[in-house]
């Protein structure tokens, strides 16, 4: 038995331990704070491998992450962010996001205990905002084959369903031999993995599908499938213990078929059949789903559709209650810092009436959408003369020339930043180099110069990256110098830039001096073999993208300007590696 590292223990000189927050037969898992990330919460998996040689260990480190290489580039709302594996003493270490939320397992608890179990409307809202998480990671060729309630968590603040604990995780674990596991270990679930799984056989999209679909049941007949009762997934006898609608129950009936050729082939063939179901069961007469306090199992009238309670808002959640300690994954609450603009709620489709309209409202509500048109028709003409005037008025603009596209660093994603050594971007005339725009408010300007100084950041990249947020935001003002009259516009430039000081202020003193300076030159030589550095580049650019698109959510996918953010990438890449340089 492995001892767990007591609260307080700093790992790598970086991870202070919080608390266990896991222990099962693929390694212990811990809540630690990134010193180094301003204390931001991650988790932390240790594994200790029965070599305690520091060659073999490093082997085994490189061997993981060849293998475990998608995990890194994992880019979804819904998917936590897997950061770094290292290796210290005779341990490894595997850090990934940290998630603010509460498991489909203890909410199920909570709902048991209640003496109630999931609506109809609820867990088809689950299974609608899961299932394109599954097809995203079918079309990376990977499959979960780890699904449960516990590795569905729904996070707290966007109230989506994010899913974690991929078995890739623990089919590496126990491939390499990464912590000591008795071969034949399972790595799916008990009750929850599908019929090939427990014989040892091909696992295929449709794997995910039969685990997801047992999922969906377990919620709505309010209780988790035991070993010894695993039987009851693969009958229709659950039909008659919940409110569900006919078409929905053989939906759910196709995805726990136990023959892998009867069942649905992948994720997103159960999303186009669950679809035009949606605003049935969404629409559907109230009647919630409860459950006896003792046990049994639920029975409600038949033709009764369940559709979910009101809801208050959730109260807050506090982290230690919410920790599994005897959890063996590592499911506990989870949190994201950067909510992307992508991560949303799929919409509820409308219900369809089934009332015919009287002829005499169509002949009403085609009147009122012609007076509608007539009138938008008179407005856009306004518009367009207003524009027109305002045109001749000030001129024909001029449109600044794009920047020239050059290499990336060696083995980048997508939103890797372009070369800074390459010919720069012209300067677009709207002020003189290096100052805030003409007109400007003294006092808001004096208050932006004042944050410039004492960042450290100069005058001159703050402006370039003020300007190329700025005119991104108005691009008919592309070319056009603002005038003092334009106060609204000034103001809305100063926010900006004070904005990015805000987000550049979170930078090291020595990084924010050297923004603007920044060559493609510097990025070769720190990942250049026998530099010294403790990752390589496709290492380096994982950290530096996931830390960049929390910075700049919107950056996130674009060819960055070597001028501006391409900057900003590179003070980023200096910093992870100073991070991971032992301390003296």
């Amino acid at each position: 038995m492995i001892a767990p590292l007591p609260p307080g223990t700093l790992v790598f000189d970086r991870y202070r331990v919080v608390g266990l927050a896991g222990q099962g037969e693929f390694g212990l898992t811990y809540l630690a704070q990134d010193q180094k990330r301003f204390d931001e919460l991650c988790l932390l998996r240790e594994f200790s491998p029965p070599q305690s040689d520091p060659v073999v260990i490093e082997q085994l480190r490189q061997y993981f992450h060849q293998a475990a290489a998608a995990l890194y580039e994992l880019q979804h709302p819904q998917l936590p962010h897997y950061r770094i594996m290292f290796a210290q003493g005779d341990r490894l270490y595997l850090v990934r996001q940290y998630i603010m939320g509460k498991s489909y397992s203890a909410l199920l608890k909570e709902r048991r205990g209640e003496g109630r179990a999931f609506t109809a409307a609820e867990v088809m809202e689950l299974l609608l905002q899961t299932l394109p998480v599954l097809t995203y990671l079918h079309r990376l060729n990977l499959i979960h084959e780890n699904l449960a309630p516990q590795s569905l968590v729904l996070q707290r603040e966007e109230q989506i369903p994010v899913v974690i604990d991929l078995g890739l995780v623990k089919r590496l674990v126990l491939q390499l031999q990464l912590h000591p596991i008795l071969p034949g270990t399972p790595i799916s679930r008990t009750g929850f993995a599908a019929p090939e799984q427990e014989k040892g056989g091909e696992i295929t999209p449709g794997t995910d599908v039969y685990s997801l679909g047992a999922i969906a049941i377990a919620l709505l007949l309010g209780k988790e499938p035991q070993e010894s009762a695993v039987r009851w997934l693969r009958s229709s006898q659950w039909e008659s213990h919940v409110a569900i609608h006919p078409d929905f129950a053989r939906v759910l009936k196709r995805m726990v078929h136990p023959h892998p050729q009867k069942r649905f082939i992948s994720a997103n063939q159960v999303l186009r059949a669950l679809e035009p179901l949606a605003a049935s069961v969404f629409q559907s007469p109230p009647a919630v789903a409860r459950l006896p306090v003792t046990a049994g199992l639920a029975r409600v009238p038949a033709g009764a559709i369940a559709t979910p309670p009101v809801q208050s808002p959730p109260p807050p959640v506090p982290i230690a209650p919410e920790l599994d300690l005897n959890s063996a994954s590592d499911t506990p609450v989870l949190r994201r810092t950067a909510p992307s603009p992508a991560r949303r709620k799929t919409p509820r489709p409308r219900p369809q009436s089934g009332k015919r309209r009287h002829p005499g409202a169509k002949l009403k509500a085609d009147w009122k959408a012609s007076a509608i048109l007539m009138g938008s028709v008179a407005l856009l003409v306004s518009v367009i003369s207003f524009r027109a005037l305002s045109w001749v008025d000030q001129g024909p603009t001029k449109t600044p020339s794009p920047a020239n596209t050059v290499a990336s660093p060696p083995n980048p994603p997508a939103d890797a930043p372009a070369n800074p050594a390459a010919s720069p971007t012209p300067a677009i005339p709207t002020r003189e180099s290096g100052t805030p725009p003409a007109g400007t408010n003294s006092t808001t300007a004096g208050n932006l110069s004042d944050r410039q100084q004492q960042s450290g950041i100069g005058m001159q990249f703050l402006s370039d990256l003020t300007d190329e947020l700025f005119y991104g935001k108005h691009p008919d003002l592309n070319g056009q110098k603002l005038t003092p009259e334009q106060t609204d516009l000034q103001v809305d430039w100063t926010a900006i830039a004070n904005e990015m000081l805000t987000k550049l202020e979170g930078l090291s003193p020595e990084t924010r001096r050297k923004l603007g300076s920044y060559q493609r030159e510097d990025y070769d030589r720190w990942t250049a073999p026998g530099s010294g550095a403790s990752l390589n580049s496709r290492e380096l650019n994982v950290l530096v993208n996931n830390r960049f698109g929390e910075l700049f959510p919107d950056q996130k996918g674009k060819t960055l300007n070597p001028k501006t953010f391409g900057q900003v990438w590179y003070a980023l890449a200096e910093e992870e590696l100073n991070k991971l340089k032992p301390a003296n």
